[in-house]
């Protein structure tokens, strides 16, 4: 099984953080589970990028608290975990590997 990776980029002089989620490009695009599940933290997606670079998907989001500070390294790691947690919750046959070509 491909591995996600849920990761913090470091970007310079932007107030935005942006969280990057990379997954099998055979998982189904994340966008609306994850825009819930960063609105149930408070967080709000100011940009958001998807796209698709197969075997990898890659989901982009620029965000910040929803009072519009920036997203401190505290909540960063809960943010991690939550998304975390969202794509483990995904149906098995979400991420099962994509089936081999027909001969």
């Amino acid at each position: 099984m491909d591995a996600t990776r849920v990761r913090f980029v470091e970007e310079q002089q932007s107030l935005l953080a942006l969280l990057e989620v990379e997954t099998g490009s055979h998982v189904p695009p994340l966008v609306g589970r994850l825009t819930r599940a960063l609105f149930d933290l408070r967080v709000q997606i100011v940009r958001l990028r998807s796209r698709l670079q197969p075997p990898r998907r890659i989901e982009q989001l620029w965000i910040v608290e929803f009072d519009g500070a920036p997203i401190r390294p505290g909540r960063r790691l809960e943010i991690q975990d939550r998304v975390m947690e969202l794509v483990d919750a995904l149906p098995r046959g979400a991420l099962a590997q994509d089936p081999p070509p027909a001969a």
